[in-house]
């Protein structure tokens, strides 16, 4: 099927491994604000919780070597997800008890306000939005 109009990128959802998918769930939806989604398999072991159209994706599997943060290989974050208001959204995190890998700051090198939190298995993920985008 082909349009007039040319195709689009329309979103992205990183995919992670987790060893236990309730607890995941519970630490994004409870603590993050993400919506509590529809469980896939039997037992369940994929779901994909969301919060304003952004989804993480997260598989449960039994061997826990196959998580592996990007931290743990030499890199950095596993997701950057870009917010307005990160001033909000930290103090919103931390009154709910979020795991902080590094406090509100500005990252002078590419002038954004930004955080980032652990999740239960490790993965880091930061929260920014442009310091000319203050709100």
């Amino acid at each position: 099927m082909s349009s007039a109009n040319p195709p689009n990128l329309i979103g992205s959802a990183p995919y992670f491994v987790v060893s236990d998918l309730a607890a995941s769930l519970d630490y994004y939806c409870d603590v993050l604000g993400f919506t509590r989604p529809r469980l896939w398999g039997e037992p369940p072991n994929f779901a994909m919780p969301d919060r304003d159209g952004f989804i993480i994706m997260l598989k449960r599997v039994k061997n826990k070597e196959f998580i592996q943060p990007n931290r743990t290989r030499g890199g950095y974050w596993d997701a950057y997800i870009w917010v307005r208001d990160a001033e909000a959204l930290y103090n919103e995190f931390a009154a709910k008890g979020a795991e902080f890998a590094y406090g509100l700051t500005h990252q002078d090198e590419y002038n954004n306000i930004e955080f980032a939190v652990y999740d239960p298995d490790g993965y880091f993920i930061a929260f920014g939005q442009d310091a000319g985008d203050e709100e």
